[in-house]
């Protein structure tokens, strides 16, 4: 069995505590930051308020805190819980959109997005909490909440370094913000579109095809990955040089720009860690590359 080897050790420089947010945080399997934790260099902070998933995550020994919050304006809303627990939004879903897909469904009972309750909750601000919540990858998933999510922790959100955040390119939910409104968001912000993973979508109904949970032609929804504006350089700290660079290696693979980062990193400090990372991309037995891969599970 191979231990996986440390980001710091590779650099032979110690990468600092890199801080997760992870919203919407039900337990899926494997986070996909998972490595990130395995080697000691990050620990998360969660927000999951669905009291069912919520119980099976908040005695999780380890590196965790996990928070029953439902984030938004700080207000009353009403949350819609779906036959499929991950479906449910304080957005109510939409079946003249949703029913147009194969696999999914709403209006139907046996549908993923079907409501089967709604209740009243009151949602709190992310700027808001108490102690306050720090972040250097934030991992937003909250079906059509992500932006609304955002707009009220936006002092959290404009001190990151990398945001993963679902988006979708059509309206699943009821008066739901779509990619470009997130996009436009964070580029005000001070961040770029670096890349999209996880692309998912349908065939329209009734197209058969071999598969039905992958798209035929029509994108639904993706995770997009958004840096701080790398062509500013001036705008990472030394330390948080080395935390992007850990977290673009051991969570999205993204060899080139890590390089990138450690030149920079280089450059203030007279070292050579680049090199050294360089180095050790050689000896991998393969790399792997996630950029827009298609989905193919039936979520």
């Amino acid at each position: 069995m191979t231990t996986q080897r440390s980001f710091s050790d590779i650099l032979g420089r110690k990468v600092p505590t890199i801080e997760i947010l992870d919203v919407g945080a039900m337990a899926t399997g494997q986070e996909r930051y998972h490595g990130l934790l395995a080697t000691g260099l990050a620990q998360v902070t969660g927000f999951e308020p669905n009291p069912a998933e919520f119980a099976r995550l908040k005695d999780r020994p380890g590196p965790y805190r996990y928070l029953p919050y439902f984030l938004g304006s700080g207000g009353p809303a009403t949350f819609h819980l779906t036959r499929y627990p991950g479906c449910s939004s304080l957005l109510m879903p939409d079946p003249k959109v949703i029913d147009m897909f194969m696999t999914i469904g709403c209006a139907d009972a046996g549908g993923n997005f079907h409501v089967v309750k709604t209740e009243p909750v009151e949602t709190k601000r992310l700027d808001d909490i108490e102690p306050k919540v720090t972040a250097d990858l934030i991992k937003v998933d909250a079906q059509g909440c992500e932006l609304e999510i955002m707009r009220h922790g936006a002092t959290t959100v404009s001190n990151a370094l990398v945001i993963e955040c679902e988006v979708e390119f059509v309206p699943l939910y009821k008066d739901q913000p779509l990619f470009g409104d997130v996009q436009c968001f964070l580029r005000d912000r001070g961040f770029v579109l670096h890349k999209l993973i996880d692309c998912a979508g349908r065939p329209f109904r009734p197209f058969n095809t071999p598969n039905p949970f992958l798209p035929m032609s029509q994108v639904l929804w993706a995770d997009a990955i958004f840096v701080r504006d790398f062509t500013r350089l001036d705008a990472f700290g030394d330390d948080e040089l080395l935390k992007a660079a850990a977290i673009l290696d051991v969570v999205y693979a993204s060899y080139d720009l890590v390089g990138l980062l450690l030149a920079e990193y280089d450059r203030r400090a007279g070292t050579s860690v680049r090199q050294a990372y360089v180095g050790d991309l050689q000896k991998r037995p393969s790399l792997s590359v996630k950029v827009l891969n298609i989905m193919d599970h039936p979520a």
